[in-house]
């Protein structure tokens, strides 16, 4: 076997061991967590021989394009759940795997998962969740990334006030690829969240005692945050947006100073460029040619061309 796999009761918590693979169906008044970490579909399938899952959610459990969804079979209900982790500003996506039988949740996870290796190793502090129902572990699991993703909200819109406030300084040097990086990360963020109330809510419906009393309270919370997740990073897009739209007005008007400013030095250039042009022309007779103070001449009269055109540009409000 590969990774870690337990079997984790309301009275202890073990290792699966090699020998015990294809696992025991669990007696039916035990409350139980089984959580695997296989290495592919087919080690999957033999861990799971005697539980009688289907070959389709074994499939999509392997599968990398697996969209999040809640489908029920005849004697258990699979859902999957994504989970996010922010390494060096890049967003990395957890999947979460998980099989609901009346009295026993089992976790799939294709490589370990921080959140739920916390719980094992610290099991004696949540035992008491798992004797309350399998629903709590779930909610639990549930919660923490919830509140793991919005803490990597958080952190998202720090980076991206920085890179607006360097978008309205315009920044030369500021990476646009990486705002729109971020954009997409969050609209990423925004659409799994949204999935995430979708499966909850068809959970509900589907599970109406995990949504009574105590547990009810816990869901609602799950729910609660991933709402706040959606309208931060509804108002963090909206944010970029503008910061970017400011920044292409400003990038826009500047170009269009710098045009105007080329522009008109190329007018007021043209009939100084015009004059010396005839006088460079090989004509033995020519105004002023000849003349002892023709050069100063042309030069006094070509500034007062310039000044004249300066001025008429100011009168017009082109400069």
């Amino acid at each position: 076997m590969s990774g870690r796999n337990f079997i984790l009761t309301t009275r202890s918590a073990r290792e699966i061991q090699e020998d015990e693979i294809p696992l025991k169906p669990l007696r039916s008044t035990d409350k139980a967590w089984l959580h695997l970490t296989p290495r592919s579909e087919a080690e999957l399938t033999v861990m799971l021989d005697k539980y009688d899952i289907h070959p389709l959610t074994i499939e999509d459990i392997f599968s990398p394009t697996n969209r999040l969804k809640l489908e029920r079979f005849p004697n258990y209900t699979y859902f999957s759940f994504r989970g996010f982790h922010l390494h060096q500003g890049h967003l990395i996506i957890k999947t979460f795997n998980f099989i609901l039988r009346k009295k026993l949740l089992i976790t799939v996870t294709i490589e370990k998962r921080n959140t739920i290796f916390d719980m094992i190793e610290n099991w004696d502090q949540y035992r008491f969740l798992l004797r309350q129902g399998p629903e709590f572990i779930l909610h639990k699991i549930l919660d923490v990334e919830t509140d793991r993703t919005l803490a990597i909200v958080h952190k998202l819109d720090e980076i991206v006030d920085e890179y607006e406030m360097r978008l309205l300084e315009f920044d030369l040097h500021v990476n646009i690829s990486r705002v729109f990086e971020i954009r997409s990360s969050l609209q990423h963020i925004r659409k799994v969240i949204i999935i995430h109330k979708e499966v909850l809510d068809e959970l509900q419906l589907r599970y109406p005692q995990f949504f009574r009393g105590e547990s009810a309270a816990f869901f609602r919370d799950v729910r609660d945050h991933s709402f706040k997740i959606v309208d931060t990073v509804d108002s963090i897009i909206q944010s970029i947006s503008s910061a970017l739209e400011a920044y292409l007005a400003i990038s826009s008007r500047k170009t269009n100073d710098i045009m105007r400013i080329l522009t008109i030095l190329t007018a007021l250039m043209l009939p100084m460029t015009l004059i010396t042009g005839i006088y460079g022309m090989n004509f033995e007779y020519m105004p002023f040619l000849s003349h002892n103070f023709g050069f100063w001449g042309t030069l006094i009269f070509m500034g007062c061309i310039g000044i004249g055109m300066t001025l008429y540009f100011k009168f017009k409000r082109w400069l």
